[in-house]
């Protein structure tokens, strides 16, 4: 997730245009505005009117927006990484769009966006609180999908002191990709204007141009870009960058086809947590079809509870991932009711770089589970923080950088025994005491989602479908890249079971005491535990570990009080 540091709107358009885009293409824009900055002469008037102004044209133009207005850091990377795992669930045919609009700062050849919450007063500190725009538009390009634009109008000024800046003003030129249009405010390397009015010269006619029909996108940058030029008596000509190939794509429709239809703009001050059910949160890859946040009252429900009886009867039924997903109270995570069933656990001998942990293989029947969508992430530990639960929970403090305690982001370096304090805590928020930890057997159950592969993708494994050591092959599968961290939760495509991540990403505590082999086991699977263990199972492998170490299969285990930079956990809970 990105932080920013951007003076100005920062219009930019990010995205591969392809071939003809279908009329019904689905449409996500990201619009942000920050004017209201904490840092004493860094306020600005107009961005956050520009960007409702923006957000308002866009969804008149079909697209899906969320508006963020004076977003501090933490929640502009978690609406860059949501904006980027939203266009990735949506799949090819979507068209994305970024728009920013506040401070930018460019340090030594690369752009910065600024937060409201920044306090810096030297490049240095540029540096420390704000991710270069590159950080943004990687999750754009690991979407993959279709058509993206990135637009930035926030060169107005720069808020560093003279002496700290290592440019007079304006940001860098981004060289785009192939299917990337990027469009700046003003050329690079110099101001835009303010505007005397309620918005900027270059917002009003970016707003009026994308609303005429028949305007491919160039054309629409290019009318802007001399309507502007014309506005400001040549003191400011914005510019574009475009990557765009295959057919033309028009943002109120080509060839006097139907018009796209207007979407309702979802706005908000303040992105919610990771956990939180607001649209802005589903954006972040959480299932659709399920009630918002606002539909269930904090704590144990009378509704909660029919969602979730509904829940386990669709999953017995084998309805879809959306009419199986619920959750128990605000505060909870997000859970997806998981039919009983029966399964071969563990490797056959033929598995390539099996283990000798792996076997003997045996037949397990385990009774309806949940188990949430995703890995416990820092915003739903902080809440059991903040309300007074998890107390000594050290996991924050063992972790290497601020920048891997993002609130989307999966939580690493916590102990077996800090896991079971949050599953203690959930429990006070509902009745009974229904959440644990997974068993091994519904661990492996719940990855392989009904698959008998070494992954629940089939014999081999992609870094388009998992965050893994992918410099490494498996089975002669692809060679590609990886980030060398974790990535936010739910960034990776859910499995039939619509669980995400559990290939890789961070490896997960279960509840079981590790033991070296499955002799003996068999029938009813329950959870191995012994007096005085001291040693627990861990699955799925992390973010660092090489493809076979990520398997459905693969075992690991680890002390219970010891914390590593890829151990992370999910939980589980009781059928109905």
């Amino acid at each position: 997730m990105l932080r920013t540091i951007v003076s100005a709107l920062f219009c930019l358009m990010l995205g591969p245009l392809a071939l003809s885009q279908p009329a019904d293409a689905p449409r996500y824009a990201l619009v942000i505005g920050n004017s209201n900055y904490q840092q004493t002469g860094w306020q600005l008037p107009n961005p956050a009117r520009d960007a409702q102004l923006m957000a308002d044209t866009l969804s008149t133009v079909g697209f899906t927006v969320d508006l963020v207005i004076d977003g501090t850091e933490d929640e502009m990377e978690t609406a860059f990484a949501a904006h980027g795992a939203r266009l990735k669930a949506a799949g090819a045919s979507a068209v994305g769009l970024i728009y920013y609009a506040g401070h930018g700062v460019q340090s030594q050849g690369l752009n910065y966006l600024v937060p409201v919450d920044a306090n810096a007063r030297s490049e240095q500190d540029i540096w420390r609180q704000a991710p270069r725009l590159g950080d943004a538009l990687r999750y754009v390009e690991h979407a993959g999908n279709a058509v993206n634009f990135v637009i930035l109008d926030a060169c107005r000024d720069n808020p560093l002191p003279s002496a700290t800046r290592s440019a007079a003003g304006g940001l860098a030129e981004v060289k785009p990709a192939r299917g990337l249009l990027i469009s700046y405010s003003t050329a690079p390397g110099y101001v835009a204007y303010d505007g005397e009015g309620r918005h900027s010269t270059f917002a009003v006619a970016l707003s009026d141009t994308i609303q005429q029909q028949n305007l491919i996108a160039e054309q629409v940058f290019k009318r802007v870009a001399d309507r502007v030029n014309q506005s400001t008596n040549g003191l400011q000509t914005p510019f574009y960058n475009s990557g765009l190939t295959g057919a033309d794509f028009c943002f109120a429709g080509c060839n006097g086809g139907a018009a796209p239809q207007p979407v309702p703009v979802t706005s908000t001050s303040r992105l919610p947590p990771h956990g939180a059910r607001t649209s802005a949160a589903r954006s972040a890859g959480d299932t659709p079809g399920t009630p918002a946040s606002e539909d269930i009252a904090p704590g144990f429900t009378e509704v909660s509870t029919l969602l979730r009886r509904a829940a386990f009867t669709a999953a017995a039924a084998g309805g879809s991932i959306e009419e199986r997903t619920f959750r128990d109270c605000t505060d909870c995570p997000e859970m997806v009711a998981i039919p009983g069933g029966e399964f071969l656990m563990g490797s056959p001998e033929s598995e390539a770089e099996r283990k000798d942990n792996e076997g003997p293989q045996w037949r397990a029947t385990l009774a309806p589970f949940a188990a949430s969508a995703t890995e416990i992430t820092w915003a739903q530990l902080d809440a059991c923080i903040a309300d007074g639960g998890c107390a000594g929970n050290k996991a924050a403090q063992e972790t290497r950088s601020q920048q891997w305690q993002q609130p989307g982001l999966p939580v690493i370096n916590i102990t077996w025994v800090e896991a079971m304090a949050y599953v203690d805590w959930l429990n006070t928020r509902v009745e009974g005491e229904p959440y644990r930890l997974l068993s091994e057997a519904e661990w492996e159950y719940a990855a392989r989602a009904g698959t008998r592969t070494p992954f629940h993708t089939g014999e081999t494994l992609s870094d388009q479908q998992a965050n893994f050591n992918a410099g490494r092959i498996y089975n002669n599968g692809p060679k590609g890249s990886w980030p060398r961290r974790p990535m936010p939760a739910g960034y990776y495509p859910a499995n039939g079971f619509g669980l995400h991540e559990m290939h890789g990403n961070v490896a997960e505590w279960v509840a079981d005491c590790s033991v070296r082999s499955y002799l003996g086991r068999f029938g009813a699977a329950s959870v191995y535990d012994e007096q005085g263990c001291r040693s627990r199972a861990v699955r799925g492998g992390s973010w660092e570990k090489i493809p076979s170490y990520v398997r459905s299969a693969f075992r690991d285990a680890f002390p219970d009080t010891g914390r590593d930079d890829g151990i992370g956990f999910r939980v589980a809970r009781d059928g109905e």
